[in-house]
């Protein structure tokens, strides 16, 4: 697999740049760029604003970044002040769930803590990403609710023209689509990892998260479902759009 990737990065080296996307592994990229704008991005599970760049490109005036780990919300707080792009973004540091005031372990994980959850790795993660294991230190932290957060920093979901929910919360994702209630339906897009397979111990996986999200009026729209990856993003759009 390796070696298939390192040829996959070669070529698209010696492609024109105009090109390069259209060859991306992540098929919602493609998607959103025929979407913009996309005004408002709302993305729990920010680690350090990876995406802010693309988020700006698709046409976003406002992002909310939520990160739960204090720590890589301290670093992720120090990029976004260096950043000169044309959004504004506002950050939060927050445990998101289902509802707030309740006490969760928070388990921190190796390498840069991209990782880090709520649930505890499962043999299938520590098998597929053998740098990516628990570190052994855990956190308390009391969660709080999206809608809470919404309010706290004065965003309004329903006053954007196309606003867009990212859910990246290692296994966490019901939980947080949960939390939100109607107010989901209040969003056009929806981003959100997905698992097919027991990479975290209670995790969501996929199954659940579809269900719910055709109940709450969305479609999925990166993927047929015979394509959907066994861990990876996929994209929700409302279906009346």
């Amino acid at each position: 697999m390796r070696i298939f990737k390192g040829a996959e990065r070669a070529a698209k080296r010696l492609m024109p740049e105009a090109w390069r996307m259209y060859f991306r592994a992540s098929r919602y990229e493609l998607l959103m760029r025929r979407l913009a704008p996309v005004d408002l991005v709302v993305h729990v599970g920010a680690h350090w604003a990876e995406d802010a760049g693309f988020y700006e490109a698709c046409g976003a005036r406002t992002v909310l970044w939520i990160e739960a780990d204090p720590d890589t919300f301290a670093h992720l707080q120090h990029l976004l002040a260096g950043r000169d792009g044309s959004a504004r973004h506002l950050a939060e540091c927050a445990l998101v769930s289902a509802t707030a005031g309740e006490t969760l372990g928070f388990h921190r994980f190796r390498g840069d803590g991209a990782s880090s959850s709520v649930h505890r790795a499962t043999d299938e993660l520590t098998t597929r990403f053998p740098g990516a294991g628990e570190t052994g230190e855990v956190l308390e932290m009391t969660t709080r609710s999206l809608p809470e957060i919404l309010a706290r920093q004065g965003v309004e979901v329903a006053a954007a023209a196309r606003p867009m929910l990212v859910v990246d919360v290692q296994g966490h994702e019901f939980e947080v689509l949960k939390g939100l209630g109607d107010g989901l339906r209040a969003f056009a897009l929806c981003k959100c990892e997905v698992s097919r397979l027991p990479i975290y111990q209670g995790g969501a996986r996929f199954e659940e998260i579809d269900a719910h999200m055709r109940a709450m009026g969305f479609r999925l729209a990166s993927h047929r479902y015979v394509q959907v990856p066994r861990h990876g993003d996929v994209l929700y759009l409302r279906a009346d759009l």
